[in-house]
């Protein structure tokens, strides 16, 4: 399972409802039982949760962000994230003046990162990034994660019939919605009373390993509420082993964008161990 959890870090990865069984007969004209009514009142919270998720064909923002280490190492600076919904994501990384030192370009198939400090680049498929490990999350998880939206492992969308795939739990704040994937990792949604999701957990089965987002601060993007503070945290054991803190600014949503893909001439071409050795 560390392969899995260490693959879904890297990009960067169902059950049915528990059938309610209705107590004694009752002719067609009894009063509908209280496990009916949760039911349908759980129904009508996701269809409301998932009307309301964050739309958007486009999105374009400023990023301040810090990442930091177990070793209390940390790294901090400004970004410029672009999203092509379902199409692509480019995060690039400007500490100083506006100017490009790091970049990472993420399709639905492939990753691309290119380091100008160094002149190397990395691009690869995520098949190759994976290896054998077999994990749902996908690029379309990912783009989620980064904006406030429900999913289902290994899916691009999350379909008007998908209540039935999760398990339900009431809580003091709202609802918890869970589901997995084939290797067993557990995904945990936390969504308020007001139909809003504000966290995210994959971990796996016996949480050893896991990866926490939350969601604060919401203000207005357009007509929608959008959150302008992001926190992601990975565990192994409850220990933490990083964080990433992401600050939103100048958002702007379904402007045309342009996303470019070019490797500049007389770069070296790197493999992933490569890279992560360079970053730690």
């Amino acid at each position: 399972m560390k392969t899995e959890l260490t693959a879904l870090f890297r990009t960067g990865s169902c059950c049915l409802l528990c059938c309610i069984l209705l107590a004694g007969c009752r002719t067609s004209h009894a009063p509908a039982t209280a496990e009916a009514n949760l039911l349908e009142a759980e129904e009508a919270f996701f269809n409301t949760l998932r009307k309301q998720s964050f739309q958007y064909r486009t999105l374009t923002a400023r990023i301040q962000f810090e990442l930091s280490m177990a070793s209390e190492k940390s790294f901090s600076s400004r970004a410029n994230l672009k999203i092509r919904r379902n199409s692509r994501i480019q995060l690039s990384i400007q500490p100083l003046l506006g100017i490009e030192a790091f970049r990472v370009e993420l399709s639905p198939d492939s990753i691309l990162v290119i380091d100008r400090l160094n002149k190397r680049y990395l691009s690869e498929a995520f098949g190759q990034i994976k290896g054998d490990a077999k994990i749902d999350f996908n690029f379309y998880n990912l783009q989620a994660l980064f904006t406030n939206q429900l999913f289902l492992p290994g899916e691009a969308e999350l379909p008007e019939n998908a209540f039935h795939r999760f398990r339900w739990k009431q809580t003091e704040t709202g609802y918890a919605l869970q589901t997995e994937d084939q290797t067993k990792l557990q995904y945990i949604f936390m969504a308020d009373r007001q139909e809003k999701l504000y966290a995210s957990r994959i971990t796996d089965a016996a949480a050893h390993y896991a990866l926490h987002w939350e969601y604060t601060d919401f203000r207005p993007a357009g007509e929608q509420l959008f959150p302008m503070k992001i926190h992601a945290g990975w565990f192994v054991d409850d220990a933490s082993k990083g964080a990433l803190a992401l600050n939103y600014s100048r958002i702007e949503i379904d402007a045309p964008v342009e996303i470019n893909s070019v490797i500049p001439p007389g770069y070296e071409p790197v493999n992933f161990s490569q890279i992560l050795k360079m970053l730690k």
